[in-house]
């Protein structure tokens, strides 16, 4: 019975262990005999037939790497009934398995050890989970070390807090940022430590993140440091309440006050002028955009502000005569005491001279007027500028919203409109802007305000007139004269620009272009082997006083490798006037590099014979309006005659400017006058057109031709012909681009018909079929309105003009303008 419990108990055994994927194995160490159960085979990778029980044949299966621990446990046993041991075998089919060995030890009654027997396990991925875990243990710490040093060194604060805003936790770097260390801010409302006003924003948010707890949402907040100082903060906040290990709101706070402050730099520095501290034009238009986007939506009646554009007459002189330093010296006195008269009123430097206020809570145009007379009042007391004590004027133009208009650029232009109709009445005054206010004017703002990008969209051109031997008809020099193809008003006299050019320093500009062109264009015609005639520049004070003029001059003809000699300088007596000193010093470094200097309208100013004696003058070139009346005007030909002789007994060159008919040229050839230029011989032309006179070398004077019929007897529709101009006035509808209300300007009508008419002017209107023109004709004492557009313009003097103009009517207006043209008939009489 015994036996058969013992057989029953050890198949179960074996039972359990072929379950448990456990082997069990004996060794007999007095009889040598070893027996492996057929588990303890499959581990190995054996069947029970292929082993046959020697130890040797074992450590067969045993890696190499632990042969020896394994031999040396098992020969020399722990004096213990039982332990274990690890090692690692080598299958018959090349794989490595790790076995774990329960073994169990057998000693007979003198203690030496008889028999052993244990169990062996496949612990092979047992091992390898572990391992893995291992791993994976290391990198959860690694990670969090790394969380923890980022933590404690980053800059930003890492805040969690419970969703009534209670701080659980905060980062240590709240300290550097604020002051607090983190024990003083947890347990604590996170609301407590933000300004009062940005309380309700955080709020919100927290609010918005609760209701939404897979979005993050972003802001930026302002919080006081432990000293008091404002720092800037950009917030990111998310909801990890069911995050089990957070279970709270984390927001990371990062300070931007450096970034803020910079930006506020950069903003600072484009919206203020460096010099006077004062919000630039930049400013100012963001300001008037404000106000007037504030006040359009207000129901308030009392929405008016002001706009005063003032300008300081005869700035321009000042920082001529005095320099740059005391003239700036001299604005930001006058900035000054502007900014204490306007006390809280908007005060900006708009331009060089020109500053602009934003007058508002006013009650209407009384006090504007009464702020114009008293900033009028203001200027009565001198500056004390270095040595000198000097007298200011200003001149004022404003513009009223929304009386005037409601857009920032229009109110700004009409406030220079007025401002501009305020300098030519007389200055020291101020204008409000009118309707009325002339084309003129209009004109020169706009103008103004398209020079300076003049250059960068290549709108100016260089003409050329000839000068020619009087003697010989040779072409030996040309004068250089710039225009300017204006997009809207045509091509622009320099008579136009020059005086904006100067007032606002783009002279200096406009004269370094023009001079480069004028080298590119004579380097062209050397390369072409046309003849090397000399050519003028004209220069102003301001580019002749320039700090380095002259090695200006010189870097500019060096830059197109050319001999200096070709250029002439012309100059006016008002150079000679302001500094002679200096002038004599260029003048002669001039003429040492080769450059000849002309004296221009010799005989306008304060002609005085010393310029000659003093400066060393190489040409002189009487003023074409001598040469104009020299017929008309005994003084004219009386000064012209004594002019010539002066420059024959000092061999000065003479050039006579404005030579238009045989006549003047015949008295001038009498009088042996070396030179002259003038539209007998050609008007200025452009680059190309000229080349083509150069290359005759001679320049033939233009036959006049004898006049043909009178242009309107050719038209199909009849014309009046007027006994003498009729006055009527015309003011500007419609300009492409342009949105301004223009007033009228005088003309006088030389002829009309039912089609068109012919007009005379002293402004110079663009030819544009775009531009709608509108008259008011007097007729049989009434006034007719009719638009029209011109087609044709000819100068017919000094900076005078004739225009053709087409009318533009539907029928009923064709149908009263034919009325109106009869009672125009019978009214002066004339019947065809």
């Amino acid at each position: 019975m015994l036996q058969e419990y013992l057989e029953k108990n050890y198949k179960n055994l074996v039972q359990a262990h072929d379950f448990a994927r456990i082997g069990s194995w004996e060794m007999d160490l007095v009889n040598h005999k070893n027996k492996w159960s057929e588990e303890a085979c499959s581990i190995y990778g054996i069947t029970p037939q292929d082993y046959h029980g020697t130890y040797n044949e074992f450590l067969k299966f045993v890696h190499p790497d632990d042969i020896e621990s394994v031999h040396k446990t098992l020969q020399n046993p722990f004096k213990l009934p039982s332990y274990d041991m690890e090692y690692r075998i080598i299958r018959t089919d090349g794989a490595v398995r790790t076995l774990h060995q329960l073994i169990e030890s057998t000693f007979d009654q003198e203690g030496n050890l008889t028999h052993l027997s244990g169990t062996i396990q496949d612990i092979t991925e047992k091992k390898e989970l572990q391992k893995k875990l291992g791993q994976s243990q290391d990198a959860i710490s690694g990670i969090q070390r790394l969380f923890q040093v980022l933590v404690q060194q980053s800059s930003d604060v890492f805040e969690i807090i419970s969703p009534d805003g209670t701080i659980q936790f905060i980062s240590p770097a709240v300290e550097k940022i604020t002051g607090y260390k983190p024990e003083e801010r947890i347990g604590k409302n996170t609301l407590e430590f933000l300004e009062e006003g940005q309380r309700a924003n955080f709020s919100k948010m927290m609010e918005y993140v609760l209701q939404n707890p897979d979005e993050k949402i972003d802001g930026d907040f302002t919080v006081r440091n432990f000293e008091g100082r404002e720092v800037y903060l950009a917030l990111s906040m998310s909801n990890q309440l069911s995050e089990p290990s957070i279970q709270g709101i984390v927001i990371n706070w990062r300070d931007i006050t450096e970034r803020v402050e910079n930006q506020r730099e950069i903003e600072y520095i484009a919206t203020h002028d460096e010099l006077t501290k004062l919000p630039n034009r930049v400013y100012l238009k963001k300001k008037i955009s404000q106000l007037c986007n504030l006040r359009g939506k207000s129901r308030d009646k009392n929405t008016s502000f002001a706009l005063i554009m003032l300008d300081i007459d005869g700035f321009k002189f000042i920082n001529d005569a005095l320099g740059y330093q005391l003239g700036d010296q001299l604005i930001i006195q006058v900035a000054e005491r502007l900014r204490y008269f306007l006390d809280d009123q908007f005060l900006c430097r708009y331009s060089g001279d020109q500053f602009a206020m934003i007058l508002e809570e006013f009650q209407g145009m009384e006090e504007y007027e009464r702020v114009a007379k008293d900033l009028i009042e203001l200027f009565q007391y001198p500056f004390k500028v270095d040595m000198y004590e000097l007298d200011v004027t200003t001149s004022m133009g404003i513009s009223i919203f929304p009386d005037d208009e409601q857009l920032p650029d229009s109110l700004i232009n009409y406030a220079n409109i007025a401002l501009l109709r305020s300098k030519r009445e007389g200055k020291n005054r101020y204008e409000f802007y009118s309707s009325d206010i002339g084309i003129q004017i209009y004109k020169q703002l706009v103008l103004r305000n398209d020079l300076i990008k003049a250059i960068e969209k290549n709108q100016f051109r260089v003409y050329y007139q000839p000068q020619i031997k009087l003697k010989s008809n040779d072409i030996l020099a040309a004068e250089a004269l710039i225009r300017w193809e204006h997009p809207d008003w045509g091509l622009v006299s320099p008579n136009e620009f020059i005086p904006l050019a100067e007032e606002t320093g783009f002279i200096i500009n406009l004269g370094n272009w023009m001079l480069r062109q004028v080298c590119k264009n004579y380097k062209d015609w050397m390369d072409q082997g046309l003849p090397p005639i000399k050519v003028s520049v004209n220069y102003s004070s301001i580019q002749f006083f320039e700090k380095n003029f002259v090695e200006n001059i010189k870097n500019i003809i060096d830059e197109y490798e050319l001999d200096p000699h070709f250029l002439i300088m012309e100059i006016t007596e008002s150079v000679l006037m302001k500094n002679a000193e200096k002038a004599i010093s260029d003048i002669n470094r001039l003429q040492a590099l080769g450059i000849q200097v002309a004296l221009d309208d010799f005989g306008t100013g304060f002609s005085c014979l010393a310029y000659l004696n003093s400066f060393n003058i190489d040409i002189l070139k009487i003023d074409r309006s001598f040469i104009k009346n020299v017929f008309k005007d005994d003084n004219s030909s009386i000064i012209t005659r004594s002019v010539i002789d002066l420059a024959q007994e000092l061999k000065i060159k003479l050039v006579a400017e404005g030579i238009e008919n045989f006549d003047q040229l015949s008295y001038l050839r009498e009088l042996n006058c070396f030179m002259g230029q003038g539209f007998l011989y050609s008007k200025p032309v452009p680059q190309k057109e000229f080349e083509d006179i150069l290359k005759k070398e001679k320049c033939i004077p233009i036959t006049i031709k004898a006049k043909e019929k009178p242009s309107e007897e050719k038209r199909k529709f009849l014309r009046i012909k007027l006994p003498e101009l009729l006055v009527a006035e015309m003011t500007i509808l419609d300009i492409p681009g342009e949105e301004f209300k223009v007033g009228t300007a005088q003309i006088g009508i030389k002829n009309i018909g039912s089609e068109g008419m012919c007009f005379a002017s002293d402004i110079k209107l663009p030819v544009n079929h775009d531009l709608v023109l509108e008259f008011s004709i007097p007729c049989m004492s009434r006034e007719t309105k009719v638009r029209g557009t011109p087609v044709w313009i000819k100068e017919v003097d000094d900076c005078i003009y004739e225009y053709g103009v087409t009318f533009i009517f539907d029928k009923d207006e064709k149908t009263n303008l034919a009325s109106v043209f009869y009672s125009l008939c019978k009214d002066l009489y004339i019947q065809k």
